[in-house]
C-alpha cells in the first residue's frame, strides 16, 4: 500500500503551475508541460549496448587470429578445396530419395 500524502501536500502536488501563474494562458501552458531536453553530453555519449552485435570472425589472417591455417575448414578434402553443397553425399543417391521423407504433412 503507498504511503498516504498529508492533505496540504496533496492539494499542492495537484495543482496545475499554469493555474497559478499570472502570466497569459500560453506561456503557462507551456511552462506546465514537461518537454524533454536533451545535454549535449549526453548526445556525444551514445553507444550501443554491450553485447548488442557479434564481431565479425577474420579468417586465414595467421595463428594470432585463432582461425589461421585452415581457417576453420579441416585438413584436405572436397570441402576444404572446394564448393560443395551441405547436403551432398559424395555421388549416392541421396537418403531422402531412397527412404522418402519421414512423417506426414497435416493439411
Amino acid at each position: 500500500m503507498p504511503p498516504r500524502i498529508p492533505a496540504r501536500l496533496a492539494a499542492q502536488c495537484c495543482r496545475t503551475p499554469f493555474e497559478t501563474s499570472n502570466v497569459n494562458a500560453l506561456s503557462g501552458l507551456f511552462n506546465g508541460l514537461a518537454i524533454q531536453t536533451r545535454n549535449a553530453s549526453i548526445l556525444a555519449d551514445l553507444r550501443d549496448n554491450r553485447d548488442a552485435y557479434n564481431k565479425r570472425i577474420r579468417v586465414g589472417r595467421g595463428p594470432s587470429a585463432g582461425k589461421g591455417k585452415t581457417s576453420g575448414r579441416g585438413h584436405k578434402g572436397q570441402k576444404q578445396h572446394g564448393k560443395v553443397n551441405a547436403w551432398f553425399q559424395g555421388g549416392q543417391t541421396p537418403l531422402i530419395r531412397q527412404k522418402g521423407q519421414l512423417g506426414f504433412e497435416n493439411l
